[in-house]
């Protein structure tokens, strides 16, 4: 009672009066050493708490777009018919099996279908409804609030996939903030680059390209990805792009576990490429399957031009 009201009187005044306790416990949780005077520990104590605030503020402001999102869904009239986005087969919705699960991202519902010509599960139709500039802020957003796991392990058994050689030259596609691929394969001779477009996940170095149009003016001997091909709004248009970086011989290694359906409790995976779905994206982006492996949750596709 006494402190509540010592803060309701310092509070007058613009001042908030901040527990040892608290203060040691909020430095603890953001790895922050103790600072050498109580006025620092106070302002760094008040800094942390905002910075959580502000991140408490935006978690709710995602939870409540999607919840609206997904009250306007449940207003729109059944649909009877539905279109795979992969292979185009049309049939009743009955047909497509339904996959039902929630975002952990506070996403809502994830109301997901697979296609009974291709095996591919796809969804949520409201991620699948948004344009790419939509997109791309959704996962500003995102990344805001949340960071991927290190991704170095996986990426990298992904890169020694394509079989590379010292002399060719190699491309991570989606090489984010999270991972050390680039550095540890550059220190190791390898001559390797990476593109990520999204600038919110993008590290800054100099063998990160974020620009398509820098892009373009390369070739390469191969290109390598993780835990992407779930994520691209037009699979098969852009592994088309990618195939047109590769040098005549050049081959494409892709890791991730949604060739199952793993995963799905995040709404930024827009495909699962079961079965069939995986030769058909292949076809439809000019690309041949040479290989297809599965150690555990670890699988990869590796592609050549036809």
């Amino acid at each position: 009672m006494l402190a509540k009201l010592t803060n309701w009187l310092l509070g007058l005044f613009g001042i908030t009066a901040i527990r040892q306790a608290t203060l040691k416990r909020l430095m603890e949780q953001q790895g922050t050493e103790k600072p050498l005077d109580g006025l620092t520990a106070t302002l760094q104590a008040m800094k942390i708490m905002a910075n959580q605030n502000q991140r408490q503020l935006l978690h709710h402001q995602i939870s409540v777009k999607w919840d609206m999102v997904d009250l306007l869904e449940r207003q729109r009239p059944p649909r009877s018919h539905m279109t795979c986005p992969l292979c185009g087969h049309h049939n009743e919705v009955s047909a497509f099996n339904e996959w039902v699960t929630a975002c952990i991202f506070g996403g809502g519902t994830l109301t997901r279908h697979q296609c009974p010509e291709c095996d591919l599960i796809f969804g949520d139709e409201k991620m699948l409804r948004l344009s790419e500039a939509e997109l791309s802020r959704d996962y500003e957003w995102h990344y805001q609030l949340f960071t991927e796991g290190d991704s170095t392990a996986q990426e990298i058994r992904a890169f020694h996939a394509l079989q590379p050689r010292k002399d060719g030259i190699y491309l991570n596609w989606g090489a984010g903030a999270w991972s050390k691929t680039i550095e540890k394969l550059r220190q190791e001779g390898w001559d390797v680059y990476g593109y990520e477009p999204h600038n919110s996940a993008t590290t800054h170095s100099s063998h990160i390209i974020s620009r398509m149009e820098e892009l373009a003016a390369m070739r390469f001997d191969g290109i390598f990805s993780n835990n992407v091909l779930e994520h691209l709004r037009h699979p098969a248009r852009e592994l088309s792009i990618m195939r047109s970086l590769l040098k005549s011989d050049g081959k494409m290694s892709h890791a991730t576990p949604c060739f199952e359906y793993l995963y799905e409790f995040t709404r930024f995976h827009l495909f699962f490429y079961l079965g069939k779905s995986r030769t058909i994206l292949a076809s439809q982006a000019g690309l041949d399957i040479e290989v297809f492996i599965q150690d555990g949750e670890f699988m990869n596709i590796i592609l050549a031009p036809k």
